[in-house]
């Protein structure tokens, strides 16, 4: 006799609701999976399981009963753990042509943006077989780890529309050329792209401009640059040519400045101002704590003369007066944004604060999704396994830019709300097995309606 079985039934909720709808596992997968069976099944599964539990690939059978295996097709009811296996290595061999169906996809349904954003990450991996794994910038501060890269672009509308992978020690200014061989693909002409000051080039912006795009970016904190631009909005400033708005409880005031064919938006914010000044007393208030155990590893100068070697001697002298702290510069609150687009300085701000929707996605890819840290060593499981979690991340978008009003928006929240929808297996003694729906809560209501109700036993009140 078979005992009952309860699994979580939200992540299979979400792929139906999203497969019915757009089709997209048999538009990206159909014809990849050549001899494999259930293949595009599993890949379903793999998604399921980064939307539930995110265990690891071999726990995979051992986490999820055959009934959850069923309601996502598989003919098989548990997969083998090298069949798992096999189909991450698949997608990851065929990373490029399901890209290239994936953007298909989206253009065919019209869930591109004109407004991208373009932003870099990294994951960090376990072991050091990895061909893929370099030491290098560390964004999880595990710079005692092999790290892998990862370039996004993602649209306001919250749609993500590329994904690319490199090797750990690439730098975001090389990534940029990768991305931008992606995004144009499918975004219209004229379209906006933003992104953050590591990718922000002389070669990048004219290769965007020589494709017919726009772009907006943040231009790089150098000291001496920014000085020179500073003297021209204080004199902006004092002839009131500048502008000054409010936003998000923020002041600012601002000056456009042309250079060729581009436009400088100088910013200045006093709680920037405030929240900079703060940080940099903090640091140099640490650094006078440590001067003496810096002064004690210091090398004594030397420097030869008629005589022999003088060697310099450091020593303490009083003073009257206090130190200035050397980390204030004179460019605190202020900041430059670079754009090819000539408009009011509180819209470019407000399309350049879009950013973090880029930014969310990696958090969600991240800590939502639990990407990290990576455990394979093999290059097309760990092309794979990003593929797995950024089509993850795209579902869960693309089911609230369906739902009319999702309460929960959060990756990381959500999941709590799809693991704990529940659908309980029962196999009573004498009879056929039923399934009993529980945990639909109003969260999960407003963020797939009716829809939950199709995986509802209808036989039930044939019964009693």
């Amino acid at each position: 006799m078979k005992h009952n079985k309860a699994f979580s039934l939200g992540g299979i909720v979400m792929i139906e609701k999203v497969e019915k709808t757009y089709g997209v596992f048999s538009s990206i997968f159909k014809g990849v999976e050549g001899n494999a069976r259930d293949f595009i099944p599993q890949i379903k599964l793999l998604v399921y399981n980064k939307l539930t539990h995110s265990v690891s690939a071999h726990q995979i059978p051992n986490t999820y009963p055959s009934e959850a295996m069923e309601q996502l097709g598989m003919k098989k009811s548990v997969p083998a753990e090298r069949s798992i296996y096999r189909t991450l290595e698949r997608v990851g061999k065929y990373f490029p042509v399901v890209l290239d169906r994936y953007q298909d996809l989206i253009v065919k349904h019209g869930l591109v943006d004109k407004k991208q954003i373009i932003d870099f990450s990294s994951s960090y991996l376990e072991g050091n077989k990895a061909e893929l794994g370099m030491h290098g910038y560390s964004r999880d501060r595990r710079p005692d780890k092999p790290q892998v890269n990862f370039g996004i672009s993602t649209g306001i509308n919250s749609i993500p529309t590329a994904l690319t992978i490199q090797k750990g020690n690439v730098q975001d200014k090389k990534h940029m050329k990768t991305i931008l061989k992606l995004v144009p693909k499918v975004i219209p002409k004229n379209s906006l792209l933003i992104f953050d000051a590591g990718a922000n080039t002389k070669p990048n912006k004219e290769k965007i401009r020589k494709m017919e795009h726009h772009y907006l970016t943040l231009k790089p904190k150098k000291v001496k640059t920014y000085k020179r631009h500073i003297k021209y909005f204080e004199r902006k400033i004092l002839a009131k040519e500048g502008k000054y708005f409010e936003m998000n409880e923020r002041h600012y005031y601002c000056v456009k400045k042309k250079e060729d064919d581009e436009i400088n938006y100088i910013f200045f914010c006093p709680e920037l101002y405030e929240t900079q000044i703060k940080v940099k007393e903090k640091k140099f208030k640490r650094q006078k704590e440590k001067g003496n155990k810096m002064l004690r590893k210091r090398k004594t100068e030397k420097i030869p003369s008629d005589k022999g070697w003088v060697e310099l001697i450091p020593s303490l002298q009083k003073t009257l007066f206090s130190i200035n702290n050397p980390y204030v510069n004179g460019t605190e609150g202020f900041f430059i944004l670079e754009s090819s687009v000539d408009t009011d300085p509180e819209k470019i701000l407000r399309l350049y604060k879009e950013k973090d929707k880029a930014e969310k996605f990696i958090r969600a890819l991240k800590e939502g999704l639990e990407l990290r840290p990576i455990r394979h060593w093999n290059e097309w499981c760990i092309i794979g396994l990003f593929f797995i979690c950024f089509l993850a991340n795209f579902m869960i978008n693309l089911t609230m830019f369906l739902a009319k009003n999702p309460v929960v928006k959060n990756a990381k929240l959500l999941k709590k709300f799809l693991i704990n929808l529940t659908e309980t297996v029962v196999y009573p003694e004498k009879g056929f097995r039923f399934h009993i729906l529980s945990n639909v809560s109003p969260q999960i209501l407003s963020i797939f309606g009716d829809f939950v109700y199709k995986f509802e036993d209808k036989s039930l009140s044939l019964r009693w």
